[in-house]
């Protein structure tokens, strides 16, 4: 019975017998729930690991799967890869295939081309035919050895004289550029380095006209030479389109040649963009190619940017090039870019320009030539440049100069230098440099030691140097006195004094002081 507390009440049945819960459960009932539940909690841990057991295989299952297929994937890449190998085996054997019918081909070929008529011979005075009759043998000698796969792979058509173009000419160009065709598979099949560095293309002084520029075209769009130029050819805008289309197509061009063949700046443009994405251009000719519409100085700044990692040489005289006190010039050799020659010779440059290009050859480390006359310097400006190179104010002014340029003065005793008794001090011999720049520097230093040596004005230089560094400078002396070329040979200049002069000199005006300092040693 409940009390109103809601407390349950027990009785006693019998004394001293089982006490009896009336509560509806009593220890019994709660055993066998705990039970459940334990039973239930076993059973879901043996869920979970029946789970946890099916995701790892699950995972096995899938690392398995990725494992193929990554094998799969590294086995279609070598797949890839062999099918490539075999493509590029395929193709070389095919080209050689190629090359060795086209030789076979080629043992019957004869060139065809006509000899001109009598009218047009007689229409022609006696330089024109020897000109003509030049042109007409150079092109056959040319053609016949692309055809049989002969010579040294240089094709150089100059006749050293204006050529103008007639009919006559066009089946000799067309046998020409016939033979280009073929050429490419010879190219194909010579080794790299003839291929990378020595084969070459020119085209001198000749006019093209629009359908030789056509067959021109047509017979190198495979035929790859690694020099490329083309002179005086009064092929207008059609001739620069060919010529950029081939710097753009040619991978392995290192030289690109235009001179006396005007441009715009829009060719400008499209060669700065061609320039700077090329994989092998080092070399740049742009001489006398100002058009109507032609900025000297943007044609030179778009240049030399598009070139700034990957030109070496850059040639761009005689294109009215003016900086208006610009300082792009300075500027660009002072970050010490890869140029090694830079050809400015007759624009409009200035004492100003002089100036600061000399200011900047102090910064700049790898330019070796650089070419500067028939600009407007005056002596101001070529002393700029003069000092630049060799400052013999004194030994450490000497020291400090650029010893790896070589500077293209105007020819001695001329107004522009008269007094100033330039020297190219950077051993500029036969048009190379001979000497290595920390040989230059001893020759420039020991330069100023044999001047000095003509008055005996050494020792008043030397006079606040302690006598115990005597031997070492002596020595320095001795060593500065055997500066030599890349063969290893002493070059003496002529007028230089001997060693054991400036020694000697030393030595003399310094036998008090030697005397003492032995006494004092003593």
């Amino acid at each position: 019975m409940m009390s109103n507390n809601g407390s349950t009440k027990k009785r006693r049945v019998g004394g001293g017998g089982a006490r009896v819960s009336i509560n509806g459960g009593g220890e019994s009932g709660g055993g066998s729930e705990l039970a459940t539940i334990k039973s239930m909690m076993q059973e879901l841990i043996q869920q979970n690991r029946t789970q946890t057991n099916i995701i790892n295989n699950m995972q096995a299952e899938i690392t398995l799967i990725s494992n193929k297929c990554n094998m799969l994937e590294q086995a279609c890449k070598n797949t890839v890869t062999l099918n490539a190998n075999m493509t590029r085996r395929f193709d070389a054997v095919d080209e050689k295939l190629k090359y060795h019918d086209i030789l076979l081909q080629n043992q019957g070929w004869k060139y065809s081309a006509p000899s001109p008529s009598a009218e047009y011979w007689s229409t022609l005075n006696e330089n024109e035919k020897r000109v003509a009759k030049d042109f007409l043998r150079q092109i056959q000698y040319c053609t016949e050895d692309m055809r049989n796969c002969q010579g040294d792979g240089v094709f150089v058509l100059n006749v050293n004289s204006d050529l103008p173009y007639n009919e006559v000419f066009l089946p000799h160009w067309k046998e020409f550029a016939n033979a280009l065709i073929q050429y490419h598979y010879h190219l194909k099949n010579t080794s790299e380095q003839r291929k990378e560095s020595k084969t070459k293309l020119c085209l001198v002084d000749l006019e093209l006209p629009n359908e030789v520029v056509d067959l021109l075209s047509n017979g190198l769009e495979s035929t790859h030479f690694s020099n490329f130029g083309l002179k005086g050819n009064n092929f207008g805008q059609k001739g620069i389109e060919f010529a950029l289309k081939y710097l753009m197509s040619n991978p392995i061009l290192k030289t690109f040649s235009l001179v006396d063949n005007p441009i715009n700046m829009g060719d400008i443009e499209r060669l700065y963009e061609i320039v700077k994405n090329h994989p092998s251009i080092k070399r740049l000719y742009l001489i006398r190619c100002r058009g109507t519409n032609l900025e000297g100085y943007d044609m030179l700044t778009r240049i030399m940017n598009a070139g700034r990692d990957k030109l070496e040489e850059i040639y761009l005289s005689n294109n009215n090039i003016s900086t208006v006190k610009g300082t792009f010039i300075s500027n660009f050799l002072a970050t010490n870019p890869c140029l090694r020659t830079l050809d400015l010779m007759g624009n409009k440059l200035d004492d100003n320009d002089a100036v600061n290009i000399a200011r900047s050859l102090k910064h700049n480390a790898d330019l070796r030539f650089l070419r500067l006359t028939h600009n407007n310097f005056t002596k101001t400006g070529w002393a700029a440049l003069r000092k630049a190179e060799f400052d013999d104010t004194s030994l450490n002014a000497a020291s400090v100069c650029n010893h790896s340029c070589n500077i293209t003065y105007p020819p001695d005793g001329s107004d522009e230098i008269e007094g100033l008794d330039i020297i190219e001090m950077n051993g500029n011999r036969k048009g190379s440099v001979s000497f290595g720049s920390k040989c230059v520097r001893q020759k420039k230093i020991y330069s100023i030691l044999s001047t000095r040596n003509r008055d005996c004005s050494n020792v008043k230089h030397f006079e606040k140097v302690p006598v115990e560094i005597l031997p070492n400078m002596l020595h320095s002396i001795q060593k500065c006195s055997s500066y030599r070329d890349e063969e290893d040979d002493i070059i003496q200049v002529r007028d230089h004094a001997q060693s054991l002069s400036i020694v000697y000199e030393v030595c003399r005006h310094w036998d008090e002081s030697l005397a003492a300092f032995e006494a004092l040693s003593s």
